[in-house]
């Protein structure tokens, strides 16, 4: 990794990955969540999905992040609104539908959000990445569900997506940065205090349009990957325990990567990486192998346009299941996890304007539910789960 002469000390209030569920991935940082959301669950065979709610946002809401930042038990929302230059945080009221939203200003064009305690008082923090604003916006939690100003970190050009993980091992969270203008993945540590120390930047392929962390080797560090809008392929970066990454490790894929995700698709307790193409209207699924490589991508057909991946254990059988969200589709295709390493399609949700979507039980049923961007109408919309 290209470590800078002096550690530039950014003072912020941020979050991480996902809250609980939108996520980072296996090793991270305590309190931080992402892609893969281990959530209790209470079902045991195929779910179905059903439109039970809608809350306002604001204008076109791109990512949605599920955690319980006020601290009351109940799930909460946070949306991230692209051409409102916001974040609405959607209080949840324990039943599937939210409080009026409080809505806070970050920088420009904000792509995605993660959730984590980065300041150290148990409190869940926000974090936007803010592609068209060259940085990364962080909100500390005041403690009841509500944020701080904004304050920016500067990072390079068009910073697309960031997940939070702890890298160097000190028990803080930190976050990494997927930089599409520079092709860079950009380590800032946290230094527990709600500061971060800048360590730089370590090349990836054409364009990273998705960022995760996840421990890919199995040596107990947290790795990073990520996915390329302008080249075929994943790129892995493995962590050495001390926030510096190694020398990217690209994996060919299908082309015009959107979004990426980690988690044990096939159960065998390593991690894999699955991944969506908007170019050709697919998923491609990377089975890891435990010490870093992973196996030959093998690609599922997606409704048209798929811009999101997600991943959670839908179904209650233990092996995490994938959630691509289509907005020409106009869909959420639901795909399950099983231990052959082969998806099975579990259900195929209709969600207008469908532009990510997050996994958690909303109404305390014991039933996974999921809450989708709906990016036409710039509000989240809940799918209740029964099984």
């Amino acid at each position: 990794m290209n470590r800078p002469n002096s550690r530039l000390p950014h003072r912020i209030a941020v979050t991480g990955a996902a809250g609980l569920l939108v996520a980072v991935g296996a090793g991270t940082a305590p309190a931080a969540v992402a892609s893969t959301t281990e959530l209790s669950n209470s079902c045991t065979g195929t779910p179905t999905y059903a439109l039970s709610a809608s809350a306002t946002a604001s204008t076109n809401t791109r990512h949605v992040v599920a955690a319980d930042v006020n601290g009351d038990g109940a799930q909460d929302v946070v949306a991230a609104n692209l051409d409102d230059n916001s974040v609405t945080v959607l209080l949840g009221n324990g039943d599937g539908t939210f409080a009026t939203g409080g809505t806070y200003a970050v920088g420009t064009h904000p792509y995605q959000t993660v959730v984590a305690d980065f300041d150290g008082d148990g409190h869940p923090d926000l974090a936007t990445a803010d592609f068209g604003g060259a940085q990364v916006s962080v909100l500390l939690n005041t403690g009841d569900g509500t944020f701080g100003t904004a304050t920016a970190i500067d990072v390079s050009g068009a910073p697309r997506a960031l997940a939070a993980g702890d890298l160097d091992g000190d028990g803080r969270t930190d976050l990494v940065v997927a930089e599409q203008e520079t092709s860079t993945v950009r380590v800032l540590l946290g230094n527990g205090d709600g500061t971060f120390d800048d360590e730089g930047e370590t090349a990836t392929g054409s364009q990273p349009h998705g960022i995760v962390v996840g421990d890919f080797d199995g040596d107990g560090s947290p790795d990073v990957a990520t996915a390329s809008v302008g080249s075929d392929g994943v790129s892995v970066l493995l962590g050495d325990g001390t926030g510096a990454l190694g020398t990217a490790t690209d994996l060919a894929t299908t082309s015009r990567l959107y979004s990426l995700a980690e988690g044990d698709f096939d159960g065998n307790g390593t991690l894999d990486l699955a991944t969506v193409s908007n170019g050709s209207d697919a998923l491609d699924v990377l089975l890891g192998n435990g010490d870093g490589t992973f196996a030959s991508a093998t690609t599922y057909t997606t409704p048209a346009l798929p811009v999101a991946v997600g991943a959670a254990d839908l179904d209650g059988d233990g092996v995490t299941d994938l959630m691509v969200s289509s907005l020409k589709g106009a869909s959420v295709t639901l795909f399950r996890g099983t231990t052959t390493g082969t998806l099975a399609q579990l259900a195929e949700v209709s969600a207008t304007g469908a532009y990510d979507t997050a996994a958690t039980d909303l109404d305390a049923d014991g039933v996974v539910d999921l809450a989708v961007a709906d990016s036409t109408a710039g509000q989240v919309d809940v799918f209740r789960g029964t099984c």
